[in-house]
């Protein structure tokens, strides 16, 4: 039975498997495994794909480019093992398709090609391919390059995922887990650009919550981060994904409320006013209060609008809407240009 357009997986790698049934099992190169083969040899195919899963991988085998863009675009492939005579397409094509994604990561591509191909070995590297495999090649050869691709894709995962998690980590607040101050202001220049371009309305708040100086004198701080951290929560699960919150400063939180209108933020602020008016703190068991409650005042400018022409006018507005709201007695909103 052809093994064509599906995974092959010898007898016994499958026992291997064990008891959770999963086919990705640990081969030779101590590394899980799902190769993409693209040969249309039928024989060099199920050859091939009996040796790698021999060796514990699973093996897709394509026997056309068709087949192979196909299983990339279903298929979390962690290597391929490309042909470049291919029966409907340049093999060239399918090198591009993996190496012109990067949603995908890297993915490691060895051309197999003929000794004397050195025309399409030579074009498949110079594509982008890691490494060849001469045909006719050696079991033991093939096993080797896979594995040192295998290596290699592993170590570039390793630091990819290091990179990305660097990068959280310079844009995120690390008490409450919000953005912090520099990726807010980045995120609010690029906002009021994208309103200036396509003349959609952004909204900003900036959120402070009253009198917290006295509950970190009172119950303490650890207390008061923690409430800090529950606020930063409730803020974050009354947005929509594309807003953008942010730690400001001290006890301030700020928001961008992309495409929003003015009368739009207020419902937003007022939903959050009363999220943080109706949520309890369980203090600390020292203190003698049966719980804590905490109000907040939001300020609330948004562009375009008269006098602003920079994002830092945009954020001076919220910030005096803000003072504005705290001078009426706190607990409340105002927008800028609100009345007294």
């Amino acid at each position: 039975m052809s093994s064509a357009g599906r995974g092959y997986t010898s007898p016994s790698s499958a026992r291997s498997a064990g008891r959770g049934g999963s086919t990705r099992v640990i081969g030779s190169s101590g590394l899980t495994a799902r190769l993409l083969l693209v040969e249309d040899s039928v024989t060099q195919a199920e050859w091939l794909a009996e040796i790698l899963a021999r060796d514990g991988h699973q093996v897709l085998i394509a026997r056309d480019g068709g087949q192979a863009l196909q299983h990339l675009r279903d298929q979390a492939i962690d290597l391929v093992l490309l042909d470049m005579m291919l029966p409907d397409m340049d093999g060239l094509d399918v090198l591009r398709a993996v190496k012109d994604a990067p949603e995908r990561g890297f993915v490691p591509v060895i051309v197999l090609s003929a000794r004397s191909d050195v025309r399409s070995r030579v074009d498949g590297l110079r594509t982008g391919a890691d490494d060849y495999l001469p045909k006719p090649f050696d079991e033991e050869e093939a096993l080797a390059r896979v594995a040192a691709m295998l290596r290699i894709k592993h170590l570039q995962d390793e630091l990819t995922a290091a990179k990305a998690e660097l990068l959280a980590l310079s844009v995120t607040d690390a008490l409450t887990g919000l953005h912090n101050r520099g990726y807010f202001d980045a995120r609010l220049r690029d906002e009021f650009g994208r309103s200036e371009r396509y003349s959609d309305p952004v909204s900003l708040l900036i959120i402070d919550l009253d009198h917290f100086k006295a509950v970190n004198d009172r119950f303490g701080h650890p207390f008061g981060d923690r409430v800090l951290r529950e606020v930063a929560q409730l803020v974050r699960s009354s947005l929509r994904d594309p807003d953008v919150c942010a730690r400001y400063g001290g006890e301030e939180l700020a928001v961008i409320l992309p495409k929003t209108e003015l009368e739009q933020a207020r419902h937003v602020a007022e939903r959050i006013l009363q999220a943080v008016r109706t949520r309890t703190f369980e203090p600390p068991a020292s203190a003698s209060a049966a719980e804590v409650r905490l109000t907040a005042s939001i300020g609330i400018a948004q562009f375009p609008s008269e006098g602003v022409s920079t994002a830092e006018a945009l954020l001076g507005q919220a910030d005096e809407a803000l003072y504005d709201a705290k001078r009426a007695g706190r607990d409340r909103l105002r927008a800028h240009g609100d009345p007294p």
